[in-house]
C-alpha cells in the first residue's frame, strides 16, 4: 500500500476543504480569542487588585503616621513648631489636607493654634490655594474648609463668592468657613441667607449658629425673623432657641401679639419659656386651628397659674382629641393641684369626654 506523503502545507488542507470546515475554523479561532481575552482580563484584574490593596495599605500607613504628628502637635506647642515631619508626595497631598481638617475639627482652645502653626510648616495653605483654583467641586470644598480651619483672613472675600453657589455642600462649607475666619462679619452674611437656602441641612446650620454663640447671633437672627414674611418667620424660628433668652422671649411675645397665622403661632408658642406672660392666651385657647389650641394647652401646662385653670378645663371637651389630651396632661402637671384636687376636678366635669381624658392622664402619672 502506498503511503500518502503530506507536506507541511498539506497537513492544513482539511481546514479549507468545505464551507463547513471554514465555519469550524472560525469557531476554533473565536474560542481561542475568548480564552486569551479571559486570561488577559484575569491577569489585569488580579494586578489591579494587588495594586489597589498595596496602595490602600501605603495610604493607611501614611495617614497613621500623620495622625500621630497631629496628635503630638495638638498637645504641645513645642511639638507643633519643632517635631520632624514625614515626607509628603504629590499623590498624598489631598489625603494630608483631609486628615488635617479632621484633626482640626475635633480640637479647641490652644490645640487649634498649635495645629495652625503645624499647618504653616507643612505648607497646607499653599496646597489649599492650588485646590481653590480648580473647578472640581470636591476640590473647592476641601480648600474652603481648610482656609476656614486656618482662620485665613486673606481668603475671606474669595470664600464669600461661594456662599451663593448652587452646590449645597460647597455653599454651607463656605458659610461655616466665613464664620470661622471673621465671626461677626460672617454671621452678618450668613444669617440673612438661612431662609433663602432651605437646602442647607438644618443640623449644620444649628451647629454653625451654636458655635458662633448667642452673643453674636441674637441680634442678626432677631432682625432676620422680624423682617421675614410669615412662612420664613416660621422657618427661622426653629433656630431661635439658640439666641439669648431675653431676646427670644421678647421676640416670641411680639410675634404672638401681632400674628394670627396658625403655623407662625404654633412655632412661637413652642418657644415660650415661662419667664414672661403669653399675650392673649385666652384667645389662643379658642383659635380656629386645633393645633394652635393644642399648643396653647401645652404652654399653660408649663407656665400656668391658678387663674389659667379655667382655660384648661374648657379645653377638656374640645372637639379635637389631641387638644383634650394635652389639656388633661397640662392639668395633671400643674404644681398647685394635688391628687385629691385632681379627683374633685374630674368629678365636677359634665362632659363624658372630659372625664375620660382626665382619667387617662391621671393614670399616666399613677393617680388613677
Amino acid at each position: 500500500m502506498n503511503r500518502a506523503i503530506f507536506t507541511g502545507d498539506d497537513s492544513l488542507e482539511w481546514l479549507f476543504r468545505s464551507s463547513f470546515d471554514s465555519i469550524t475554523l472560525i469557531a476554533l479561532w473565536s474560542i481561542a480569542a475568548v480564552v486569551v481575552t479571559t486570561i488577559v482580563l484575569f491577569v489585569y484584574t488580579m494586578g489591579l487588585r494587588i495594586a489597589t490593596v498595596a496602595g490602600d495599605r501605603r495610604r493607611q500607613a501614611f495617614l497613621r503616621e500623620w495622625r500621630d504628628v497631629f496628635a503630638m502637635a495638638a498637645l504641645s506647642a513645642d511639638a507643633a513648631r519643632e517635631q520632624e515631619l514625614p515626607r509628603v508626595s504629590r499623590a498624598d497631598r489631598t489625603d494630608l489636607l483631609e486628615e488635617w481638617n479632621r484633626a482640626r475639627s475635633i480640637v479647641d482652645g490652644s490645640a487649634v493654634d498649635n495645629l495652625i502653626v503645624l499647618a504653616q510648616r507643612v505648607g497646607i495653605p499653599g496646597l489649599a490655594s492650588r485646590l481653590l483654583r480648580r473647578r472640581r467641586v470636591q476640590s473647592l470644598i476641601i480648600a474652603v474648609q481648610t482656609f476656614g480651619h486656618l482662620r485665613d483672613d486673606t481668603q475671606f472675600d474669595a470664600i464669600r463668592e461661594f456662599l451663593d453657589h448652587p452646590n449645597t455642600a460647597l455653599s454651607i462649607t463656605a458659610a461655616t468657613s466665613l464664620v470661622e475666619i471673621r465671626p461677626r462679619s460672617g454671621i452678618e452674611l450668613v444669617v440673612p441667607r438661612i431662609h433663602e437656602r432651605r437646602d442647607w441641612p438644618r443640623n449644620k446650620v444649628s451647629i454653625l449658629l451654636r458655635e458662633a454663640g448667642s452673643e453674636l447671633i441674637s441680634e442678626p437672627l432677631y432682625r432676620a425673623i422680624r423682617s421675614a414674611d410669615n412662612a420664613n418667620k416660621t422657618y427661622l424660628l426653629q433656630f431661635a432657641r439658640l439666641i439669648d433668652s431675653e431676646v427670644r422671649d421678647a421676640l416670641v411675645e411680639d410675634l404672638i401679639r401681632e400674628s394670627n397665622e396658625p403655623g407662625l403661632l404654633t412655632a412661637a408658642l413652642k418657644l415660650v419659656s415661662g419667664y414672661r406672660g403669653v399675650p392673649r392666651i385666652a384667645a389662643l385657647t379658642q383659635h380656629e386651628a386645633w393645633f394652635v389650641r393644642m399648643q396653647a394647652a401645652r404652654v399653660l401646662g408649663r407656665i400656668g397659674q391658678e387663674e389659667h385653670l379655667s382655660l384648661l378645663e374648657a379645653l377638656l371637651d374640645d372637639p379635637e382629641w389631641w387638644v383634650r389630651y394635652r389639656a388633661a396632661q397640662s392639668i395633671t402637671a400643674l404644681p398647685f393641684l394635688g391628687p385629691n384636687q385632681l379627683r374633685q376636678l374630674q368629678r365636677r366635669q359634665k362632659d363624658r369626654f372630659a372625664v375620660d381624658i382626665l382619667q387617662q392622664s391621671m393614670a399616666e402619672v399613677g393617680l388613677a
